[in-house]
């Protein structure tokens, strides 16, 4: 049986760095994304009754929207963490990726890496307007995994939005890769504990009620929580000195980009362990909003940032997917007892102890649940296996 697996890679580029050719386009662009959204809107209310537009550059993009069944791309692109909303609507184009000699044959936007650039095209009904951009070496190392596990470039989406974390204007690539590969038949259960990242995110390969293998993932958190501090300072002097705003802003993009690497890190032992293993992955999630009033709560401040991640659960579902490995969220329980389901009471240093004899380190406890429910979290249905749903036992 086939999966079908999607990796998006988004580039931002901030238009501030960007060279003067291509800012002075950026209104231009700007306005063809408004006018694409308004279509958009009302088809979404009356598709049938929304007439197709007859001239370029519109006519092309809702061709592309329309072929590409983009509606689906752009719930994972928001869920990835990009906001599409506050850019009114990405502009769609078909992709062209050129490795080596490859004959260019007028997509909207051809990725050449051999010059490791970005040509788009067909934004604008007038000819010369092509949008050129540089690739990263990191970009093109990325693009070329993805290329030697078997995919493909099929869609490319464009626009113009914020950043949310420096607020400034950036302009958005996101390159959409697809590979079909066979469906695993898994033989055994990789469980993993997300929880607040400082705790580490443990995890366990199971197979019946045997735990075969086990472990525990952590971010540099003294590192993290030291540029939290140089952070911090920062912010206080930003009222007195504009430099210390500036700083401030590099030091948390650092913060963020240490934990970025930190998550990639992470999402490829888990994905190359449960390859090894034969391992259908299962996630225990905590409830959204129990997460939320920890945020919004007297949680200690400077770890609410370990809070944040959501962005690498959707990692490690998107790169499951790619691979063809199932993938399922149980809530699975840390303060119950797994033998005999009473509540459990908390001990120093993350333990917890039940009255029935069972102790165990809270993060572990989900690990012996999953054996507990092993004969139904390993007999999947077909249905599961091709949309890697959220399992409900």
């Amino acid at each position: 049986m086939e999966k079908i697996g999607y990796r998006t890679l988004v580039l931002r580029y901030e238009l501030s760095r960007l060279p003067p050719e291509v800012v002075s386009r950026i209104p231009e662009l700007l306005l063809v994304q408004e006018e694409f959204r308004q279509w958009v809107s009302l088809w979404l209310r009356d598709p049938k009754k929304t007439p197709r537009p007859a001239e370029n550059p519109l006519k092309y993009f809702v061709m592309e929207f329309l072929h590409a069944g983009a509606l689906k791309w752009l719930v994972g692109v928001k869920k990835s963490g990009v906001e599409v909303q506050k850019a009114k609507m990405p502009l769609f184009f078909s992709a062209q990726l050129r490795l080596s000699n490859e004959r260019d044959v007028s997509r909207g936007v051809f990725v050449d890496l051999t010059e490791k650039l970005i040509r788009i095209r067909r934004w604008s009904g007038r000819r010369g307007n092509t949008i050129v951009l540089p690739i990263s070496e990191g970009a093109v190392r990325w693009i070329l995994e993805r290329v030697s596990e078997g995919g493909r470039l099929v869609l490319t989406a464009v626009w113009v939005g914020r950043s949310r974390r420096r607020r400034t204007a950036k302009l958005y690539v996101a390159l959409v890769f697809r590979r079909e590969v066979a469906a695993m038949q898994p033989k055994r259960l990789l469980v993993v504990d997300l929880n607040a990242l400082h705790n580490g995110l443990v995890w366990a390969v199971v197979e019946g009620e045997r735990m075969l293998k086990k472990g525990v993932l952590r971010p540099d958190i003294s590192k993290v929580l030291h540029l939290q501090k140089i952070a911090s300072r920062l912010d206080k002097l930003c009222a007195k000195e504009d430099r210390a705003c500036s700083e401030a802003v590099a030091v948390k993009s650092r913060i963020w980009r240490l934990l970025k690497t930190w998550e990639e890190k992470a999402v490829k032992e888990l994905i190359l362990t449960a390859r090894k293993q034969k391992a259908a992955i299962v996630v225990d999630v905590p409830n959204d909003n129990s997460v939320r009033e920890l945020k919004e709560g007297s949680y200690a401040s400077k770890k609410k940032i370990f809070l944040n991640f959501g962005r690498l659960r959707r990692r490690l579902k998107e790169a499951a997917a790619w691979h063809g490995i199932p993938y399922y969220e149980k809530r699975l329980y840390s303060t119950l007892c797994p033998k005999c389901g009473g509540k459990m009471k908390e001990l120093p240093s993350r333990r917890v102890r039940c009255i029935c004899g069972f102790e165990a380190y809270r993060d572990e406890v989900p690990v012996f649940w999953a054996t507990k429910l092993y004969p139904q979290l390993i007999s999947f249905s077909s249905p599961f296996q091709q949309r890697g749903e959220t399992l409900h036992i």
